[in-house]
């Protein structure tokens, strides 16, 4: 029987100590290390050591993996993946916002997962802001997305909520920013609640109808997730998984070190802004 698994870490709460960032740090392989050292800031350090930590986590419990086995590695399309893995083991991660989140399947699938927080802050009008992303939605999209019965803050969640399933399909099918945004017309047909999933959003692609099954959610008021997933061209039958909000210490437990620890490394991420 294959198992579905939903996980989601609030990193802007995560601050560890000098210490307990040292050993993290360690726990994930050193080509990640590099690539996380290469951040400005330190919330953007925690959140992609989050998602190193939530793949091991994962590869670990579910394909029977030792940790200090696990090799991950990436696709042609810069798509985390493990080295020499199973069809049957399948993640993705995303972080924006205060969360990184995991959507991990036992089973051959294709699988692709985004997270937005309901936020604007570019500066600009927001109808302005619009005006400049019109080519990133179908015109169909747009009357969801800019509803006169919504109010602002519920047009740019109607906007975010669209952006994470586009995110997420992309991200299933292995094509990333090279796809027409504008030829996915996705149509939302519920409100999405807490502790809830819903799963009747249809995608449109260039006017035709695609099986593919998405399911969303909020982790909070504040932030959607979406979870693209198709199976043997099919939409799979949807078993309703809510996002599990995981601890330090569950996703911490059983993490082991994979190169000595480096306190020059450590020093310079203390020494970064934590945000702009």
């Amino acid at each position: 029987m294959f198992q579905s698994i939903r996980w989601a870490f609030n990193w802007k709460e995560w601050n560890p100590c000098e210490k307990d960032f040292a050993y993290a740090i360690s726990c994930i392989q050193l080509d990640e290390k590099d690539r996380l050292g290469r951040f400005v800031f330190r919330k953007d350090v925690r959140a992609s050591l989050i998602g190193r930590l939530m793949m091991r986590k994962f590869v670990n419990d579910y394909g029977c993996i030792p940790y200090t086995n696990i090799v991950l590695t990436r696709d042609t399309c810069n798509k985390p993946i493990l080295k020499n893995g199973s069809p049957n083991l399948n993640f993705n991660v995303s972080h924006q916002g205060d969360y990184t989140v995991l959507a991990g399947e036992t089973r051959d699938l294709k699988l692709g997962v985004d997270v937005m927080k309901f936020e604007y802050s570019g500066g600009k009008r927001l109808s302005e802001f619009f005006r400049i992303m019109n080519r990133t939605f179908s015109s169909s999209e747009w009357e969801e997305i800019k509803d006169p019965s919504l109010n602002e803050l519920g047009q740019i969640s109607m906007f975010c909520r669209h952006w994470a399933l586009k995110e997420s399909y992309v991200k299933a099918i292995g094509t990333g920013i090279y796809t027409d945004l504008k030829a996915i017309d996705f149509k939302t047909n519920s409100g999405l609640l807490e502790h809830s999933v819903t799963t009747d959003t249809v995608l449109y692609i260039n006017g035709m109808k695609q099986e593919w099954l998405f399911e969303e959610t909020l982790l909070d008021s504040q932030h959607c997730v979406a979870v693209a997933l198709q199976e043997n061209g099919k939409a799979p039958k949807s078993q309703h998984h809510t996002f599990e909000i995981i601890s330090s210490d569950k996703l911490l437990a059983n993490i082991v070190p994979l190169f000595p620890q480096d306190p020059e490394y450590t020093e310079k991420y203390f020494k970064k802004e934590e945000h702009p």
